[in-house]
């Protein structure tokens, strides 16, 4: 491309950044390894769009190579692709078509990424892998944290010796506690799960990427193969990376591959299921990464107050609750305060009865998790006769599970061999869950049942366009990894019921988080390891312990982190709920307070 081609694409970049000093800087830098914090709302997609494209227009990606895009969900990453494929031709003109750019990114999640690699390669490491891997039953976890067998591994469980289980169960345990096993374990752990389940045609979740970094292990040629292949390698949501996926990094990457690591520290709420601490760190000390952070929030431009609570709240994380914030940067926070549970419950269905009736936007109230109070805000919106969606499931919940696992054998059985996944073939699917359905069905079954057909209206509609392979992959990859809680954004409910962790990556107009206090928001765990638990309080509110002590800064971290990626759900406005009274797990009533992360410095709760 000649000097002035390039100058006029660089030009058309900055003006679409609106001269963005940071974003500009990751776009257009010369260094071939960055590190990006990039909160939501902060223009991170368009960022790294125009950093590929840049690096298009300047001959950094040289033919045939490709980019290599991950992501955690295929459904996120489908998201990705359609946003380069529908930008890059805008800002690159005639260089790239919509064709050319299909055959030069790939955009995928972990899972998809290996499992394309065992596609071709897996009969090198487990003969079963001669068939297709996307006609496996794929299960999680064999044991809970009870140590008790899973529903999903009952009846499979059966064909392993107990020495096999146990094997087995280490090495999830291993993982989900961020530790990588060693190559020998990975190795015997492949093993079983190749003799054992791949006859009865299941695979495990971690086996997928287990597979592919014994497969680098053993046959280098393979993973230079892959490093040679991916001159560029970007990864999005960094913070969440877990020790597997890490290794898989790190498998693919050479000396010379280019590197874009994209993520929130701040965002790191999955720590429970084996996502590593200080990984932005530990990446960019590695590889030599340049480290940037944009510092422009677009989502809350217009809207002052959210912009103060977004920017404090990022400052208590980053100087450990003890960030130096004028009067005039305090944030108003709305907040609604009950003298009991009920009167709470009231306040809050009141306030989103008052936003329907003047807003067409959508709601969502979250919880730190389920519990009775929870219910006591959803009979208060039925009560109200207020229309919401119940979307109040967990990963571990055994419907949940046995819902997507009814769906991904139900789904392979009827499109694994032809991949012909038209609308009308996946309305079919979708009747064909409900009917195996007993009626009458719980709220959980008919939440599933519900999301499971706006899934399929939306596929079948925005991703009309998609090959079979790819449509296929989709909702596979959907149902075996319980990702259908992200469907709650297709819901035609104005108001949604969720947990903040099933609402991560989601968004809506309002948001309310809801029982905001002392054992509840923080939660159990982490309000009993701190050393004001009992401690009297002043205006109803509980207080973080000065100094902190250091057993405790991360814990609290971790969970103003989850109050954080709540707070971020909102496109428009947040709010806040408490209670003086709330129902322990066995209903009785207990005394409560604000919780210490609605009082945070930097925050001021003004009546809602």
């Amino acid at each position: 491309m000649s000097n002035d081609n390039l100058a006029g694409i660089k030009n058309k970049i900055s003006a679409q950044h609106e001269d963005d000093v940071k974003q500009l800087e990751v776009i257009f830098s010369d260094s071939p390894r960055l590190i990006v914090e990039a909160p939501a709302g902060y223009g991170k997609t368009t960022t790294m769009i125009s950093r590929i494209a840049y690096l298009f227009a300047s001959g950094k990606i040289p033919n045939p190579k490709r980019i290599l895009g991950l992501t955690f969900s295929v459904n996120a990453a489908l998201k990705v692709k359609r946003e380069v494929a529908e930008k890059l031709p805008s800002l690159l003109g005639s260089q790239i078509s919509p064709v050319a750019i299909g055959e030069k990114v790939t955009v995928t999640n972990y899972h998809g990424f290996c499992k394309g690699i065992l596609k071709k390669y897996g009969y090198l490491v487990a003969d079963a892998l001669r068939k297709d891997i996307n006609l496996f039953r794929a299960v999680g976890a064999l044991k809970n944290s009870k140590g008790n067998i899973t529903t999903e591994w009952k009846g499979i469980a059966d064909n392993l010796t107990t020495d096999e289980q146990d094997r087995i169960y280490k090495i999830d345990e291993t993982i989900g506690h961020g530790k990588l096993p060693e190559m020998s374990d990975i190795h015997a752990y492949n093993d079983i799960i190749s003799r054992k389940l791949m006859p009865l045609e299941y695979i495990t979740h971690n086996t997928v990427i287990l597979l592919v970094l014994e497969m680098f292990a053993r046959f280098t040629e393979v993973k230079k193969f892959y490093q040679s292949y991916y001159p560029l390698i970007v990864v999005d949501e960094f913070q969440d990376t877990n020790c597997i996926a890490w290794a898989l990094l790190e498998s693919v990457i050479s000396d010379q591959t280019q590197l874009v690591f994209l993520g929130d520290p701040l965002q790191r709420i999955y720590g429970f299921i084996g996502a590593l601490p200080d990984i932005m760190t530990t990446a960019s000390e590695k590889y030599g990464m340049l480290m940037v952070a944009l510092s422009k929030n677009y989502r809350f431009r217009n809207n002052s107050e959210m912009l103060k609570l977004d920017r404090n709240i990022r400052e208590n994380a980053a100087t450990c609750f003890l960030p130096t914030i004028q009067d005039d940067g305090i944030a108003k926070l709305p907040a609604f305060w009950g003298t009991t549970q009920q009167a709470e419950a009231e306040q809050v269905v009141t306030k989103v009865q008052e936003l329907l009736s003047t807003d067409p936007g959508k709601i969502a109230i979250l919880f730190r998790g389920r519990g009775k109070n929870a219910e006591i805000v959803e009979l208060e919106l039925s009560n109200k006769q207020v229309d919401y969606f119940y979307g109040m499931f967990t990963d571990e919940d055994p419907e949940y599970v046995d819902f997507h696992n009814r769906c991904q054998e139900m789904f392979i059985k009827r499109f694994g061999e032809s991949k012909i996944t038209n609308k009308k073939a996946l309305t079919a699917f979708a009747n064909s869950v409900e009917d195996a359905y007993a009626s009458p069905r719980g709220k959980t079954a008919d939440s599933l049942l519900h999301l499971l057909h706006a899934l399929i209206d939306k596929v079948s509609v925005d991703y009309a366009d998609l090959v079979p392979d790819d449509k296929y992959s989709l909702l596979l990859d959907i149902f075996e990894n319980r990702q259908l809680k992200q469907a709650m954004e297709y819901v035609d409910s104005q108001v949604i019921l969720s947990t903040v962790h099933g609402a991560k990556g989601l968004e809506w107009d309002y948001v309310f988080l809801a029982d905001v206090e002392r054992w509840l928001f923080p939660g159990y765990y982490t309000c009993n390891d701190c050393l004001n638990k009992f401690s009297p309080s002043s205006n109803c509110r509980c207080s973080l312990p000065n100094p902190l002590p250091t057993t405790f800064k991360d814990i609290v971290l971790d969970e103003l982190s989850v109050f954080y990626v709540g707070v971020t759900r909102a496109k428009s406005q947040v709010y806040v709920s408490a209670s003086a009274k709330r129902l322990d797990p066995d209903s009785n009533e207990k005394n409560s307070i604000i919780s210490c992360l609605a009082s945070i410095t930097g925050l001021k709760l003004v009546r809602g």
